[in-house]
């Protein structure tokens, strides 16, 4: 990115993005404190938002005046861009626990080559970043 471009948005998929992990954690958290394996229990807990921190900050979308930018990895990165004046279309995917939760999938279509190029998945407030 240059520095005469303004960033107009930048973020990472939401926290309740992995929302079906917290539920098998706090499931086997519940199992384990009534088999009175509490300390199991707690160490999944602590597993879980590990596993989720590492999951959600591999991911870093941008969108900046020109173009918008999505970057994968921690350690090796990824990158995929599309210039805006070549967005063809932009689409919004919600199901409906996203729905409820606030979060959901952007996904954009190049002009050029017809098929998704950049998708933000599991942003909070897709439809006011569209």
């Amino acid at each position: 990115m240059n520095n005469n471009e303004t960033i107009i948005y930048r973020g990472r998929p939401s926290w309740l993005n992995y929302y079906l992990l917290y539920l098998i954690g706090i499931s086997i958290f519940v199992f384990s404190y009534k088999s009175g394996d509490i300390y199991g229990g707690i160490l999944t807990l602590i597993f879980v938002i590990g596993l989720s921190a590492l999951f959600r900050f591999r991911y870093l979308f941008t969108v900046t005046e020109d173009r918008i930018i999505m970057r994968v990895g921690l350690i090796a990165k990824n990158t995929n861009e599309m210039q805006l004046n070549h967005i063809r279309a932009i689409n919004v995917r919600q199901r409906i626990i996203e729905r409820i939760l606030g979060i959901g999938t952007l996904i954009t279509i190049s002009a050029a080559e017809g098929e998704a190029a950049v998708i933000f998945k599991g942003i909070n407030d897709p439809q006011g970043i569209k």
